[in-house]
């Protein structure tokens, strides 16, 4: 413990001093005409981490830092029809990877510098009206509120990532190449939120030892949501928290379902079957009398591979909330948060996997300048290492 708190819990104060001396600025948008504008904006995540008996030979606190995310994020309106987005990526450079001896026993890490910058959106918009709008592209799947939510404006460090099980080559960072419709239905009190969409999915892949094919008819993957608005409604991307500018009662459901999809090894099938998926989430983000903000999310998911056995196969939960303090301390406002999420893996093969996480955050421009700290207990999954984290973000 007092090597853990010499590397990580003082340079994690240390950096929070100097970081964020003054609030970051608004994006540069740029008109064209009465109806056009272009926008450009940057993401930039800088992250630390400190792993317990995470060196070498399994001792001690490995300390690490990196680049989690550096994206350049590109739109803009061509009339009031047509608007348009592209986003790209450079994510995780630097961060450590294991150096392996001839009988794959670590012996070492190096900082990963061979990420490539990559684009993760891209995506044109028909807006015909508010109930019905056609999306082409590079789209984020409309599934869960969990991973259609931006990484903008997460509410911890980081999003649920155990519970995301798509099939491995069924996306792109959980997105997508098709066509999507969606749109914002009034209610007599509040809104129907839909989308629903047609993509590649996994493509057809046949194994010459056996003859075996992966989605042989090339059938599309079907994928859509439903969600239900009390209040107010949210935007094309979700946020993990609105810090009190929006009042958000939500209840979701999706679905995910591609035929013949389902495989127990995606480079040398020997069982394939449909793949089916379906989740159910609630999400509350409530601003209260005096300023606080209470927020409160949960989500059900089910996965299933057929007979294929795949070690995706099973159900997924996750749960994370968060009380914003609307009193200012220092330059910030302090909201403590807790996140859980689990996957439970029907197959013999799969790994259930629990992940606990107490963390806080430091809003001092809202998601455009924060810090976040978050520290994760042991869950089970094998590793036995409890792990700290400390992110830095600017949005500009």
């Amino acid at each position: 413990m007092k090597n853990f708190v010499r590397k990580a819990v003082i340079p994690s104060v240390v950096a929070t001093s100097f970081l964020f001396p003054a609030s970051a600025n608004a994006l540069a948008e740029f008109k064209i005409n009465e109806e056009s504008n272009v926008w450009i904006s940057l993401l930039l995540q800088l992250r630390g981490e400190w792993i317990e008996n995470g060196q070498a030979d399994g001792s001690g606190w490995r300390s690490d830092f990196y680049i989690r995310r550096a994206r350049i994020l590109f739109g803009g309106t061509i009339n009031r029809y047509v608007d348009f987005f592209v986003e790209t990526d450079n994510p995780n450079m630097g961060k450590d990877v294991p150096i392996k001896d001839n009988d794959g026993n670590i012996i070492g890490y190096k900082s990963n510098n061979d990420t490539k910058t990559f684009i993760q959106d891209a995506w044109i918009r028909l807006k015909f009206a508010k109930e019905f709008n056609i999306v082409m592209g590079q789209i984020l799947l409309p599934f869960s509120h969990n991973n259609a939510t931006g990484a903008t404006s997460l509410l911890g460090v980081e999003y649920n990532l155990t519970v995301v099980k798509f099939p491995p080559t069924s996306n792109f960072v959980w997105r997508d190449y098709g066509v999507e419709i969606m749109g914002l239905i009034p209610l007599p009190k509040g809104s129907l939120d839909y989308r629903m969409g047609i993509f590649d999915g996994v493509e057809t892949l046949k194994n010459p030892d056996n003859g075996v094919w992966i989605n042989k008819d090339d059938n599309y993957r079907f994928t859509g949501r439903v969600q239900y608005n009390l209040f107010d409604a949210e935007g094309f991307y979700y946020k993990g928290t609105y810090l009190g500018k929006k009042k958000i009662v939500s209840f979701g459901a999706g679905f995910d379902y591609q035929k013949d999809a389902a495989a127990d090894d995606y480079e040398a099938p020997t069982k394939v079957d449909d793949y089916k998926a379906w989740t159910v989430d609630m999400f509350i983000d409530y601003p209260l009398s005096q300023g606080d903000v209470a927020t409160f999310q949960i989500g059900y998911i089910n996965y299933d591979y057929g007979n294929t056995g795949n070690p995706n196969d099973g159900d997924a939960i996750y749960m994370e909330t968060g009380y914003l303090f609307n009193k200012k301390v220092g330059i910030g406002k302090i909201e403590p948060l807790l996140r859980y999420q689990s996957f439970n893996s029907s197959s013999s093969t799969g790994i259930d996997d629990t992940g606990l996480y107490v963390g806080v955050a430091y809003w001092i421009d809202g998601i455009r300048a924060n810090i976040k700290a978050e520290y994760e207990f042991d869950g089970g999954d094998g590793k036995d290492q409890d792990v700290f984290t400390l992110q830095a973000q600017i949005l500009f």
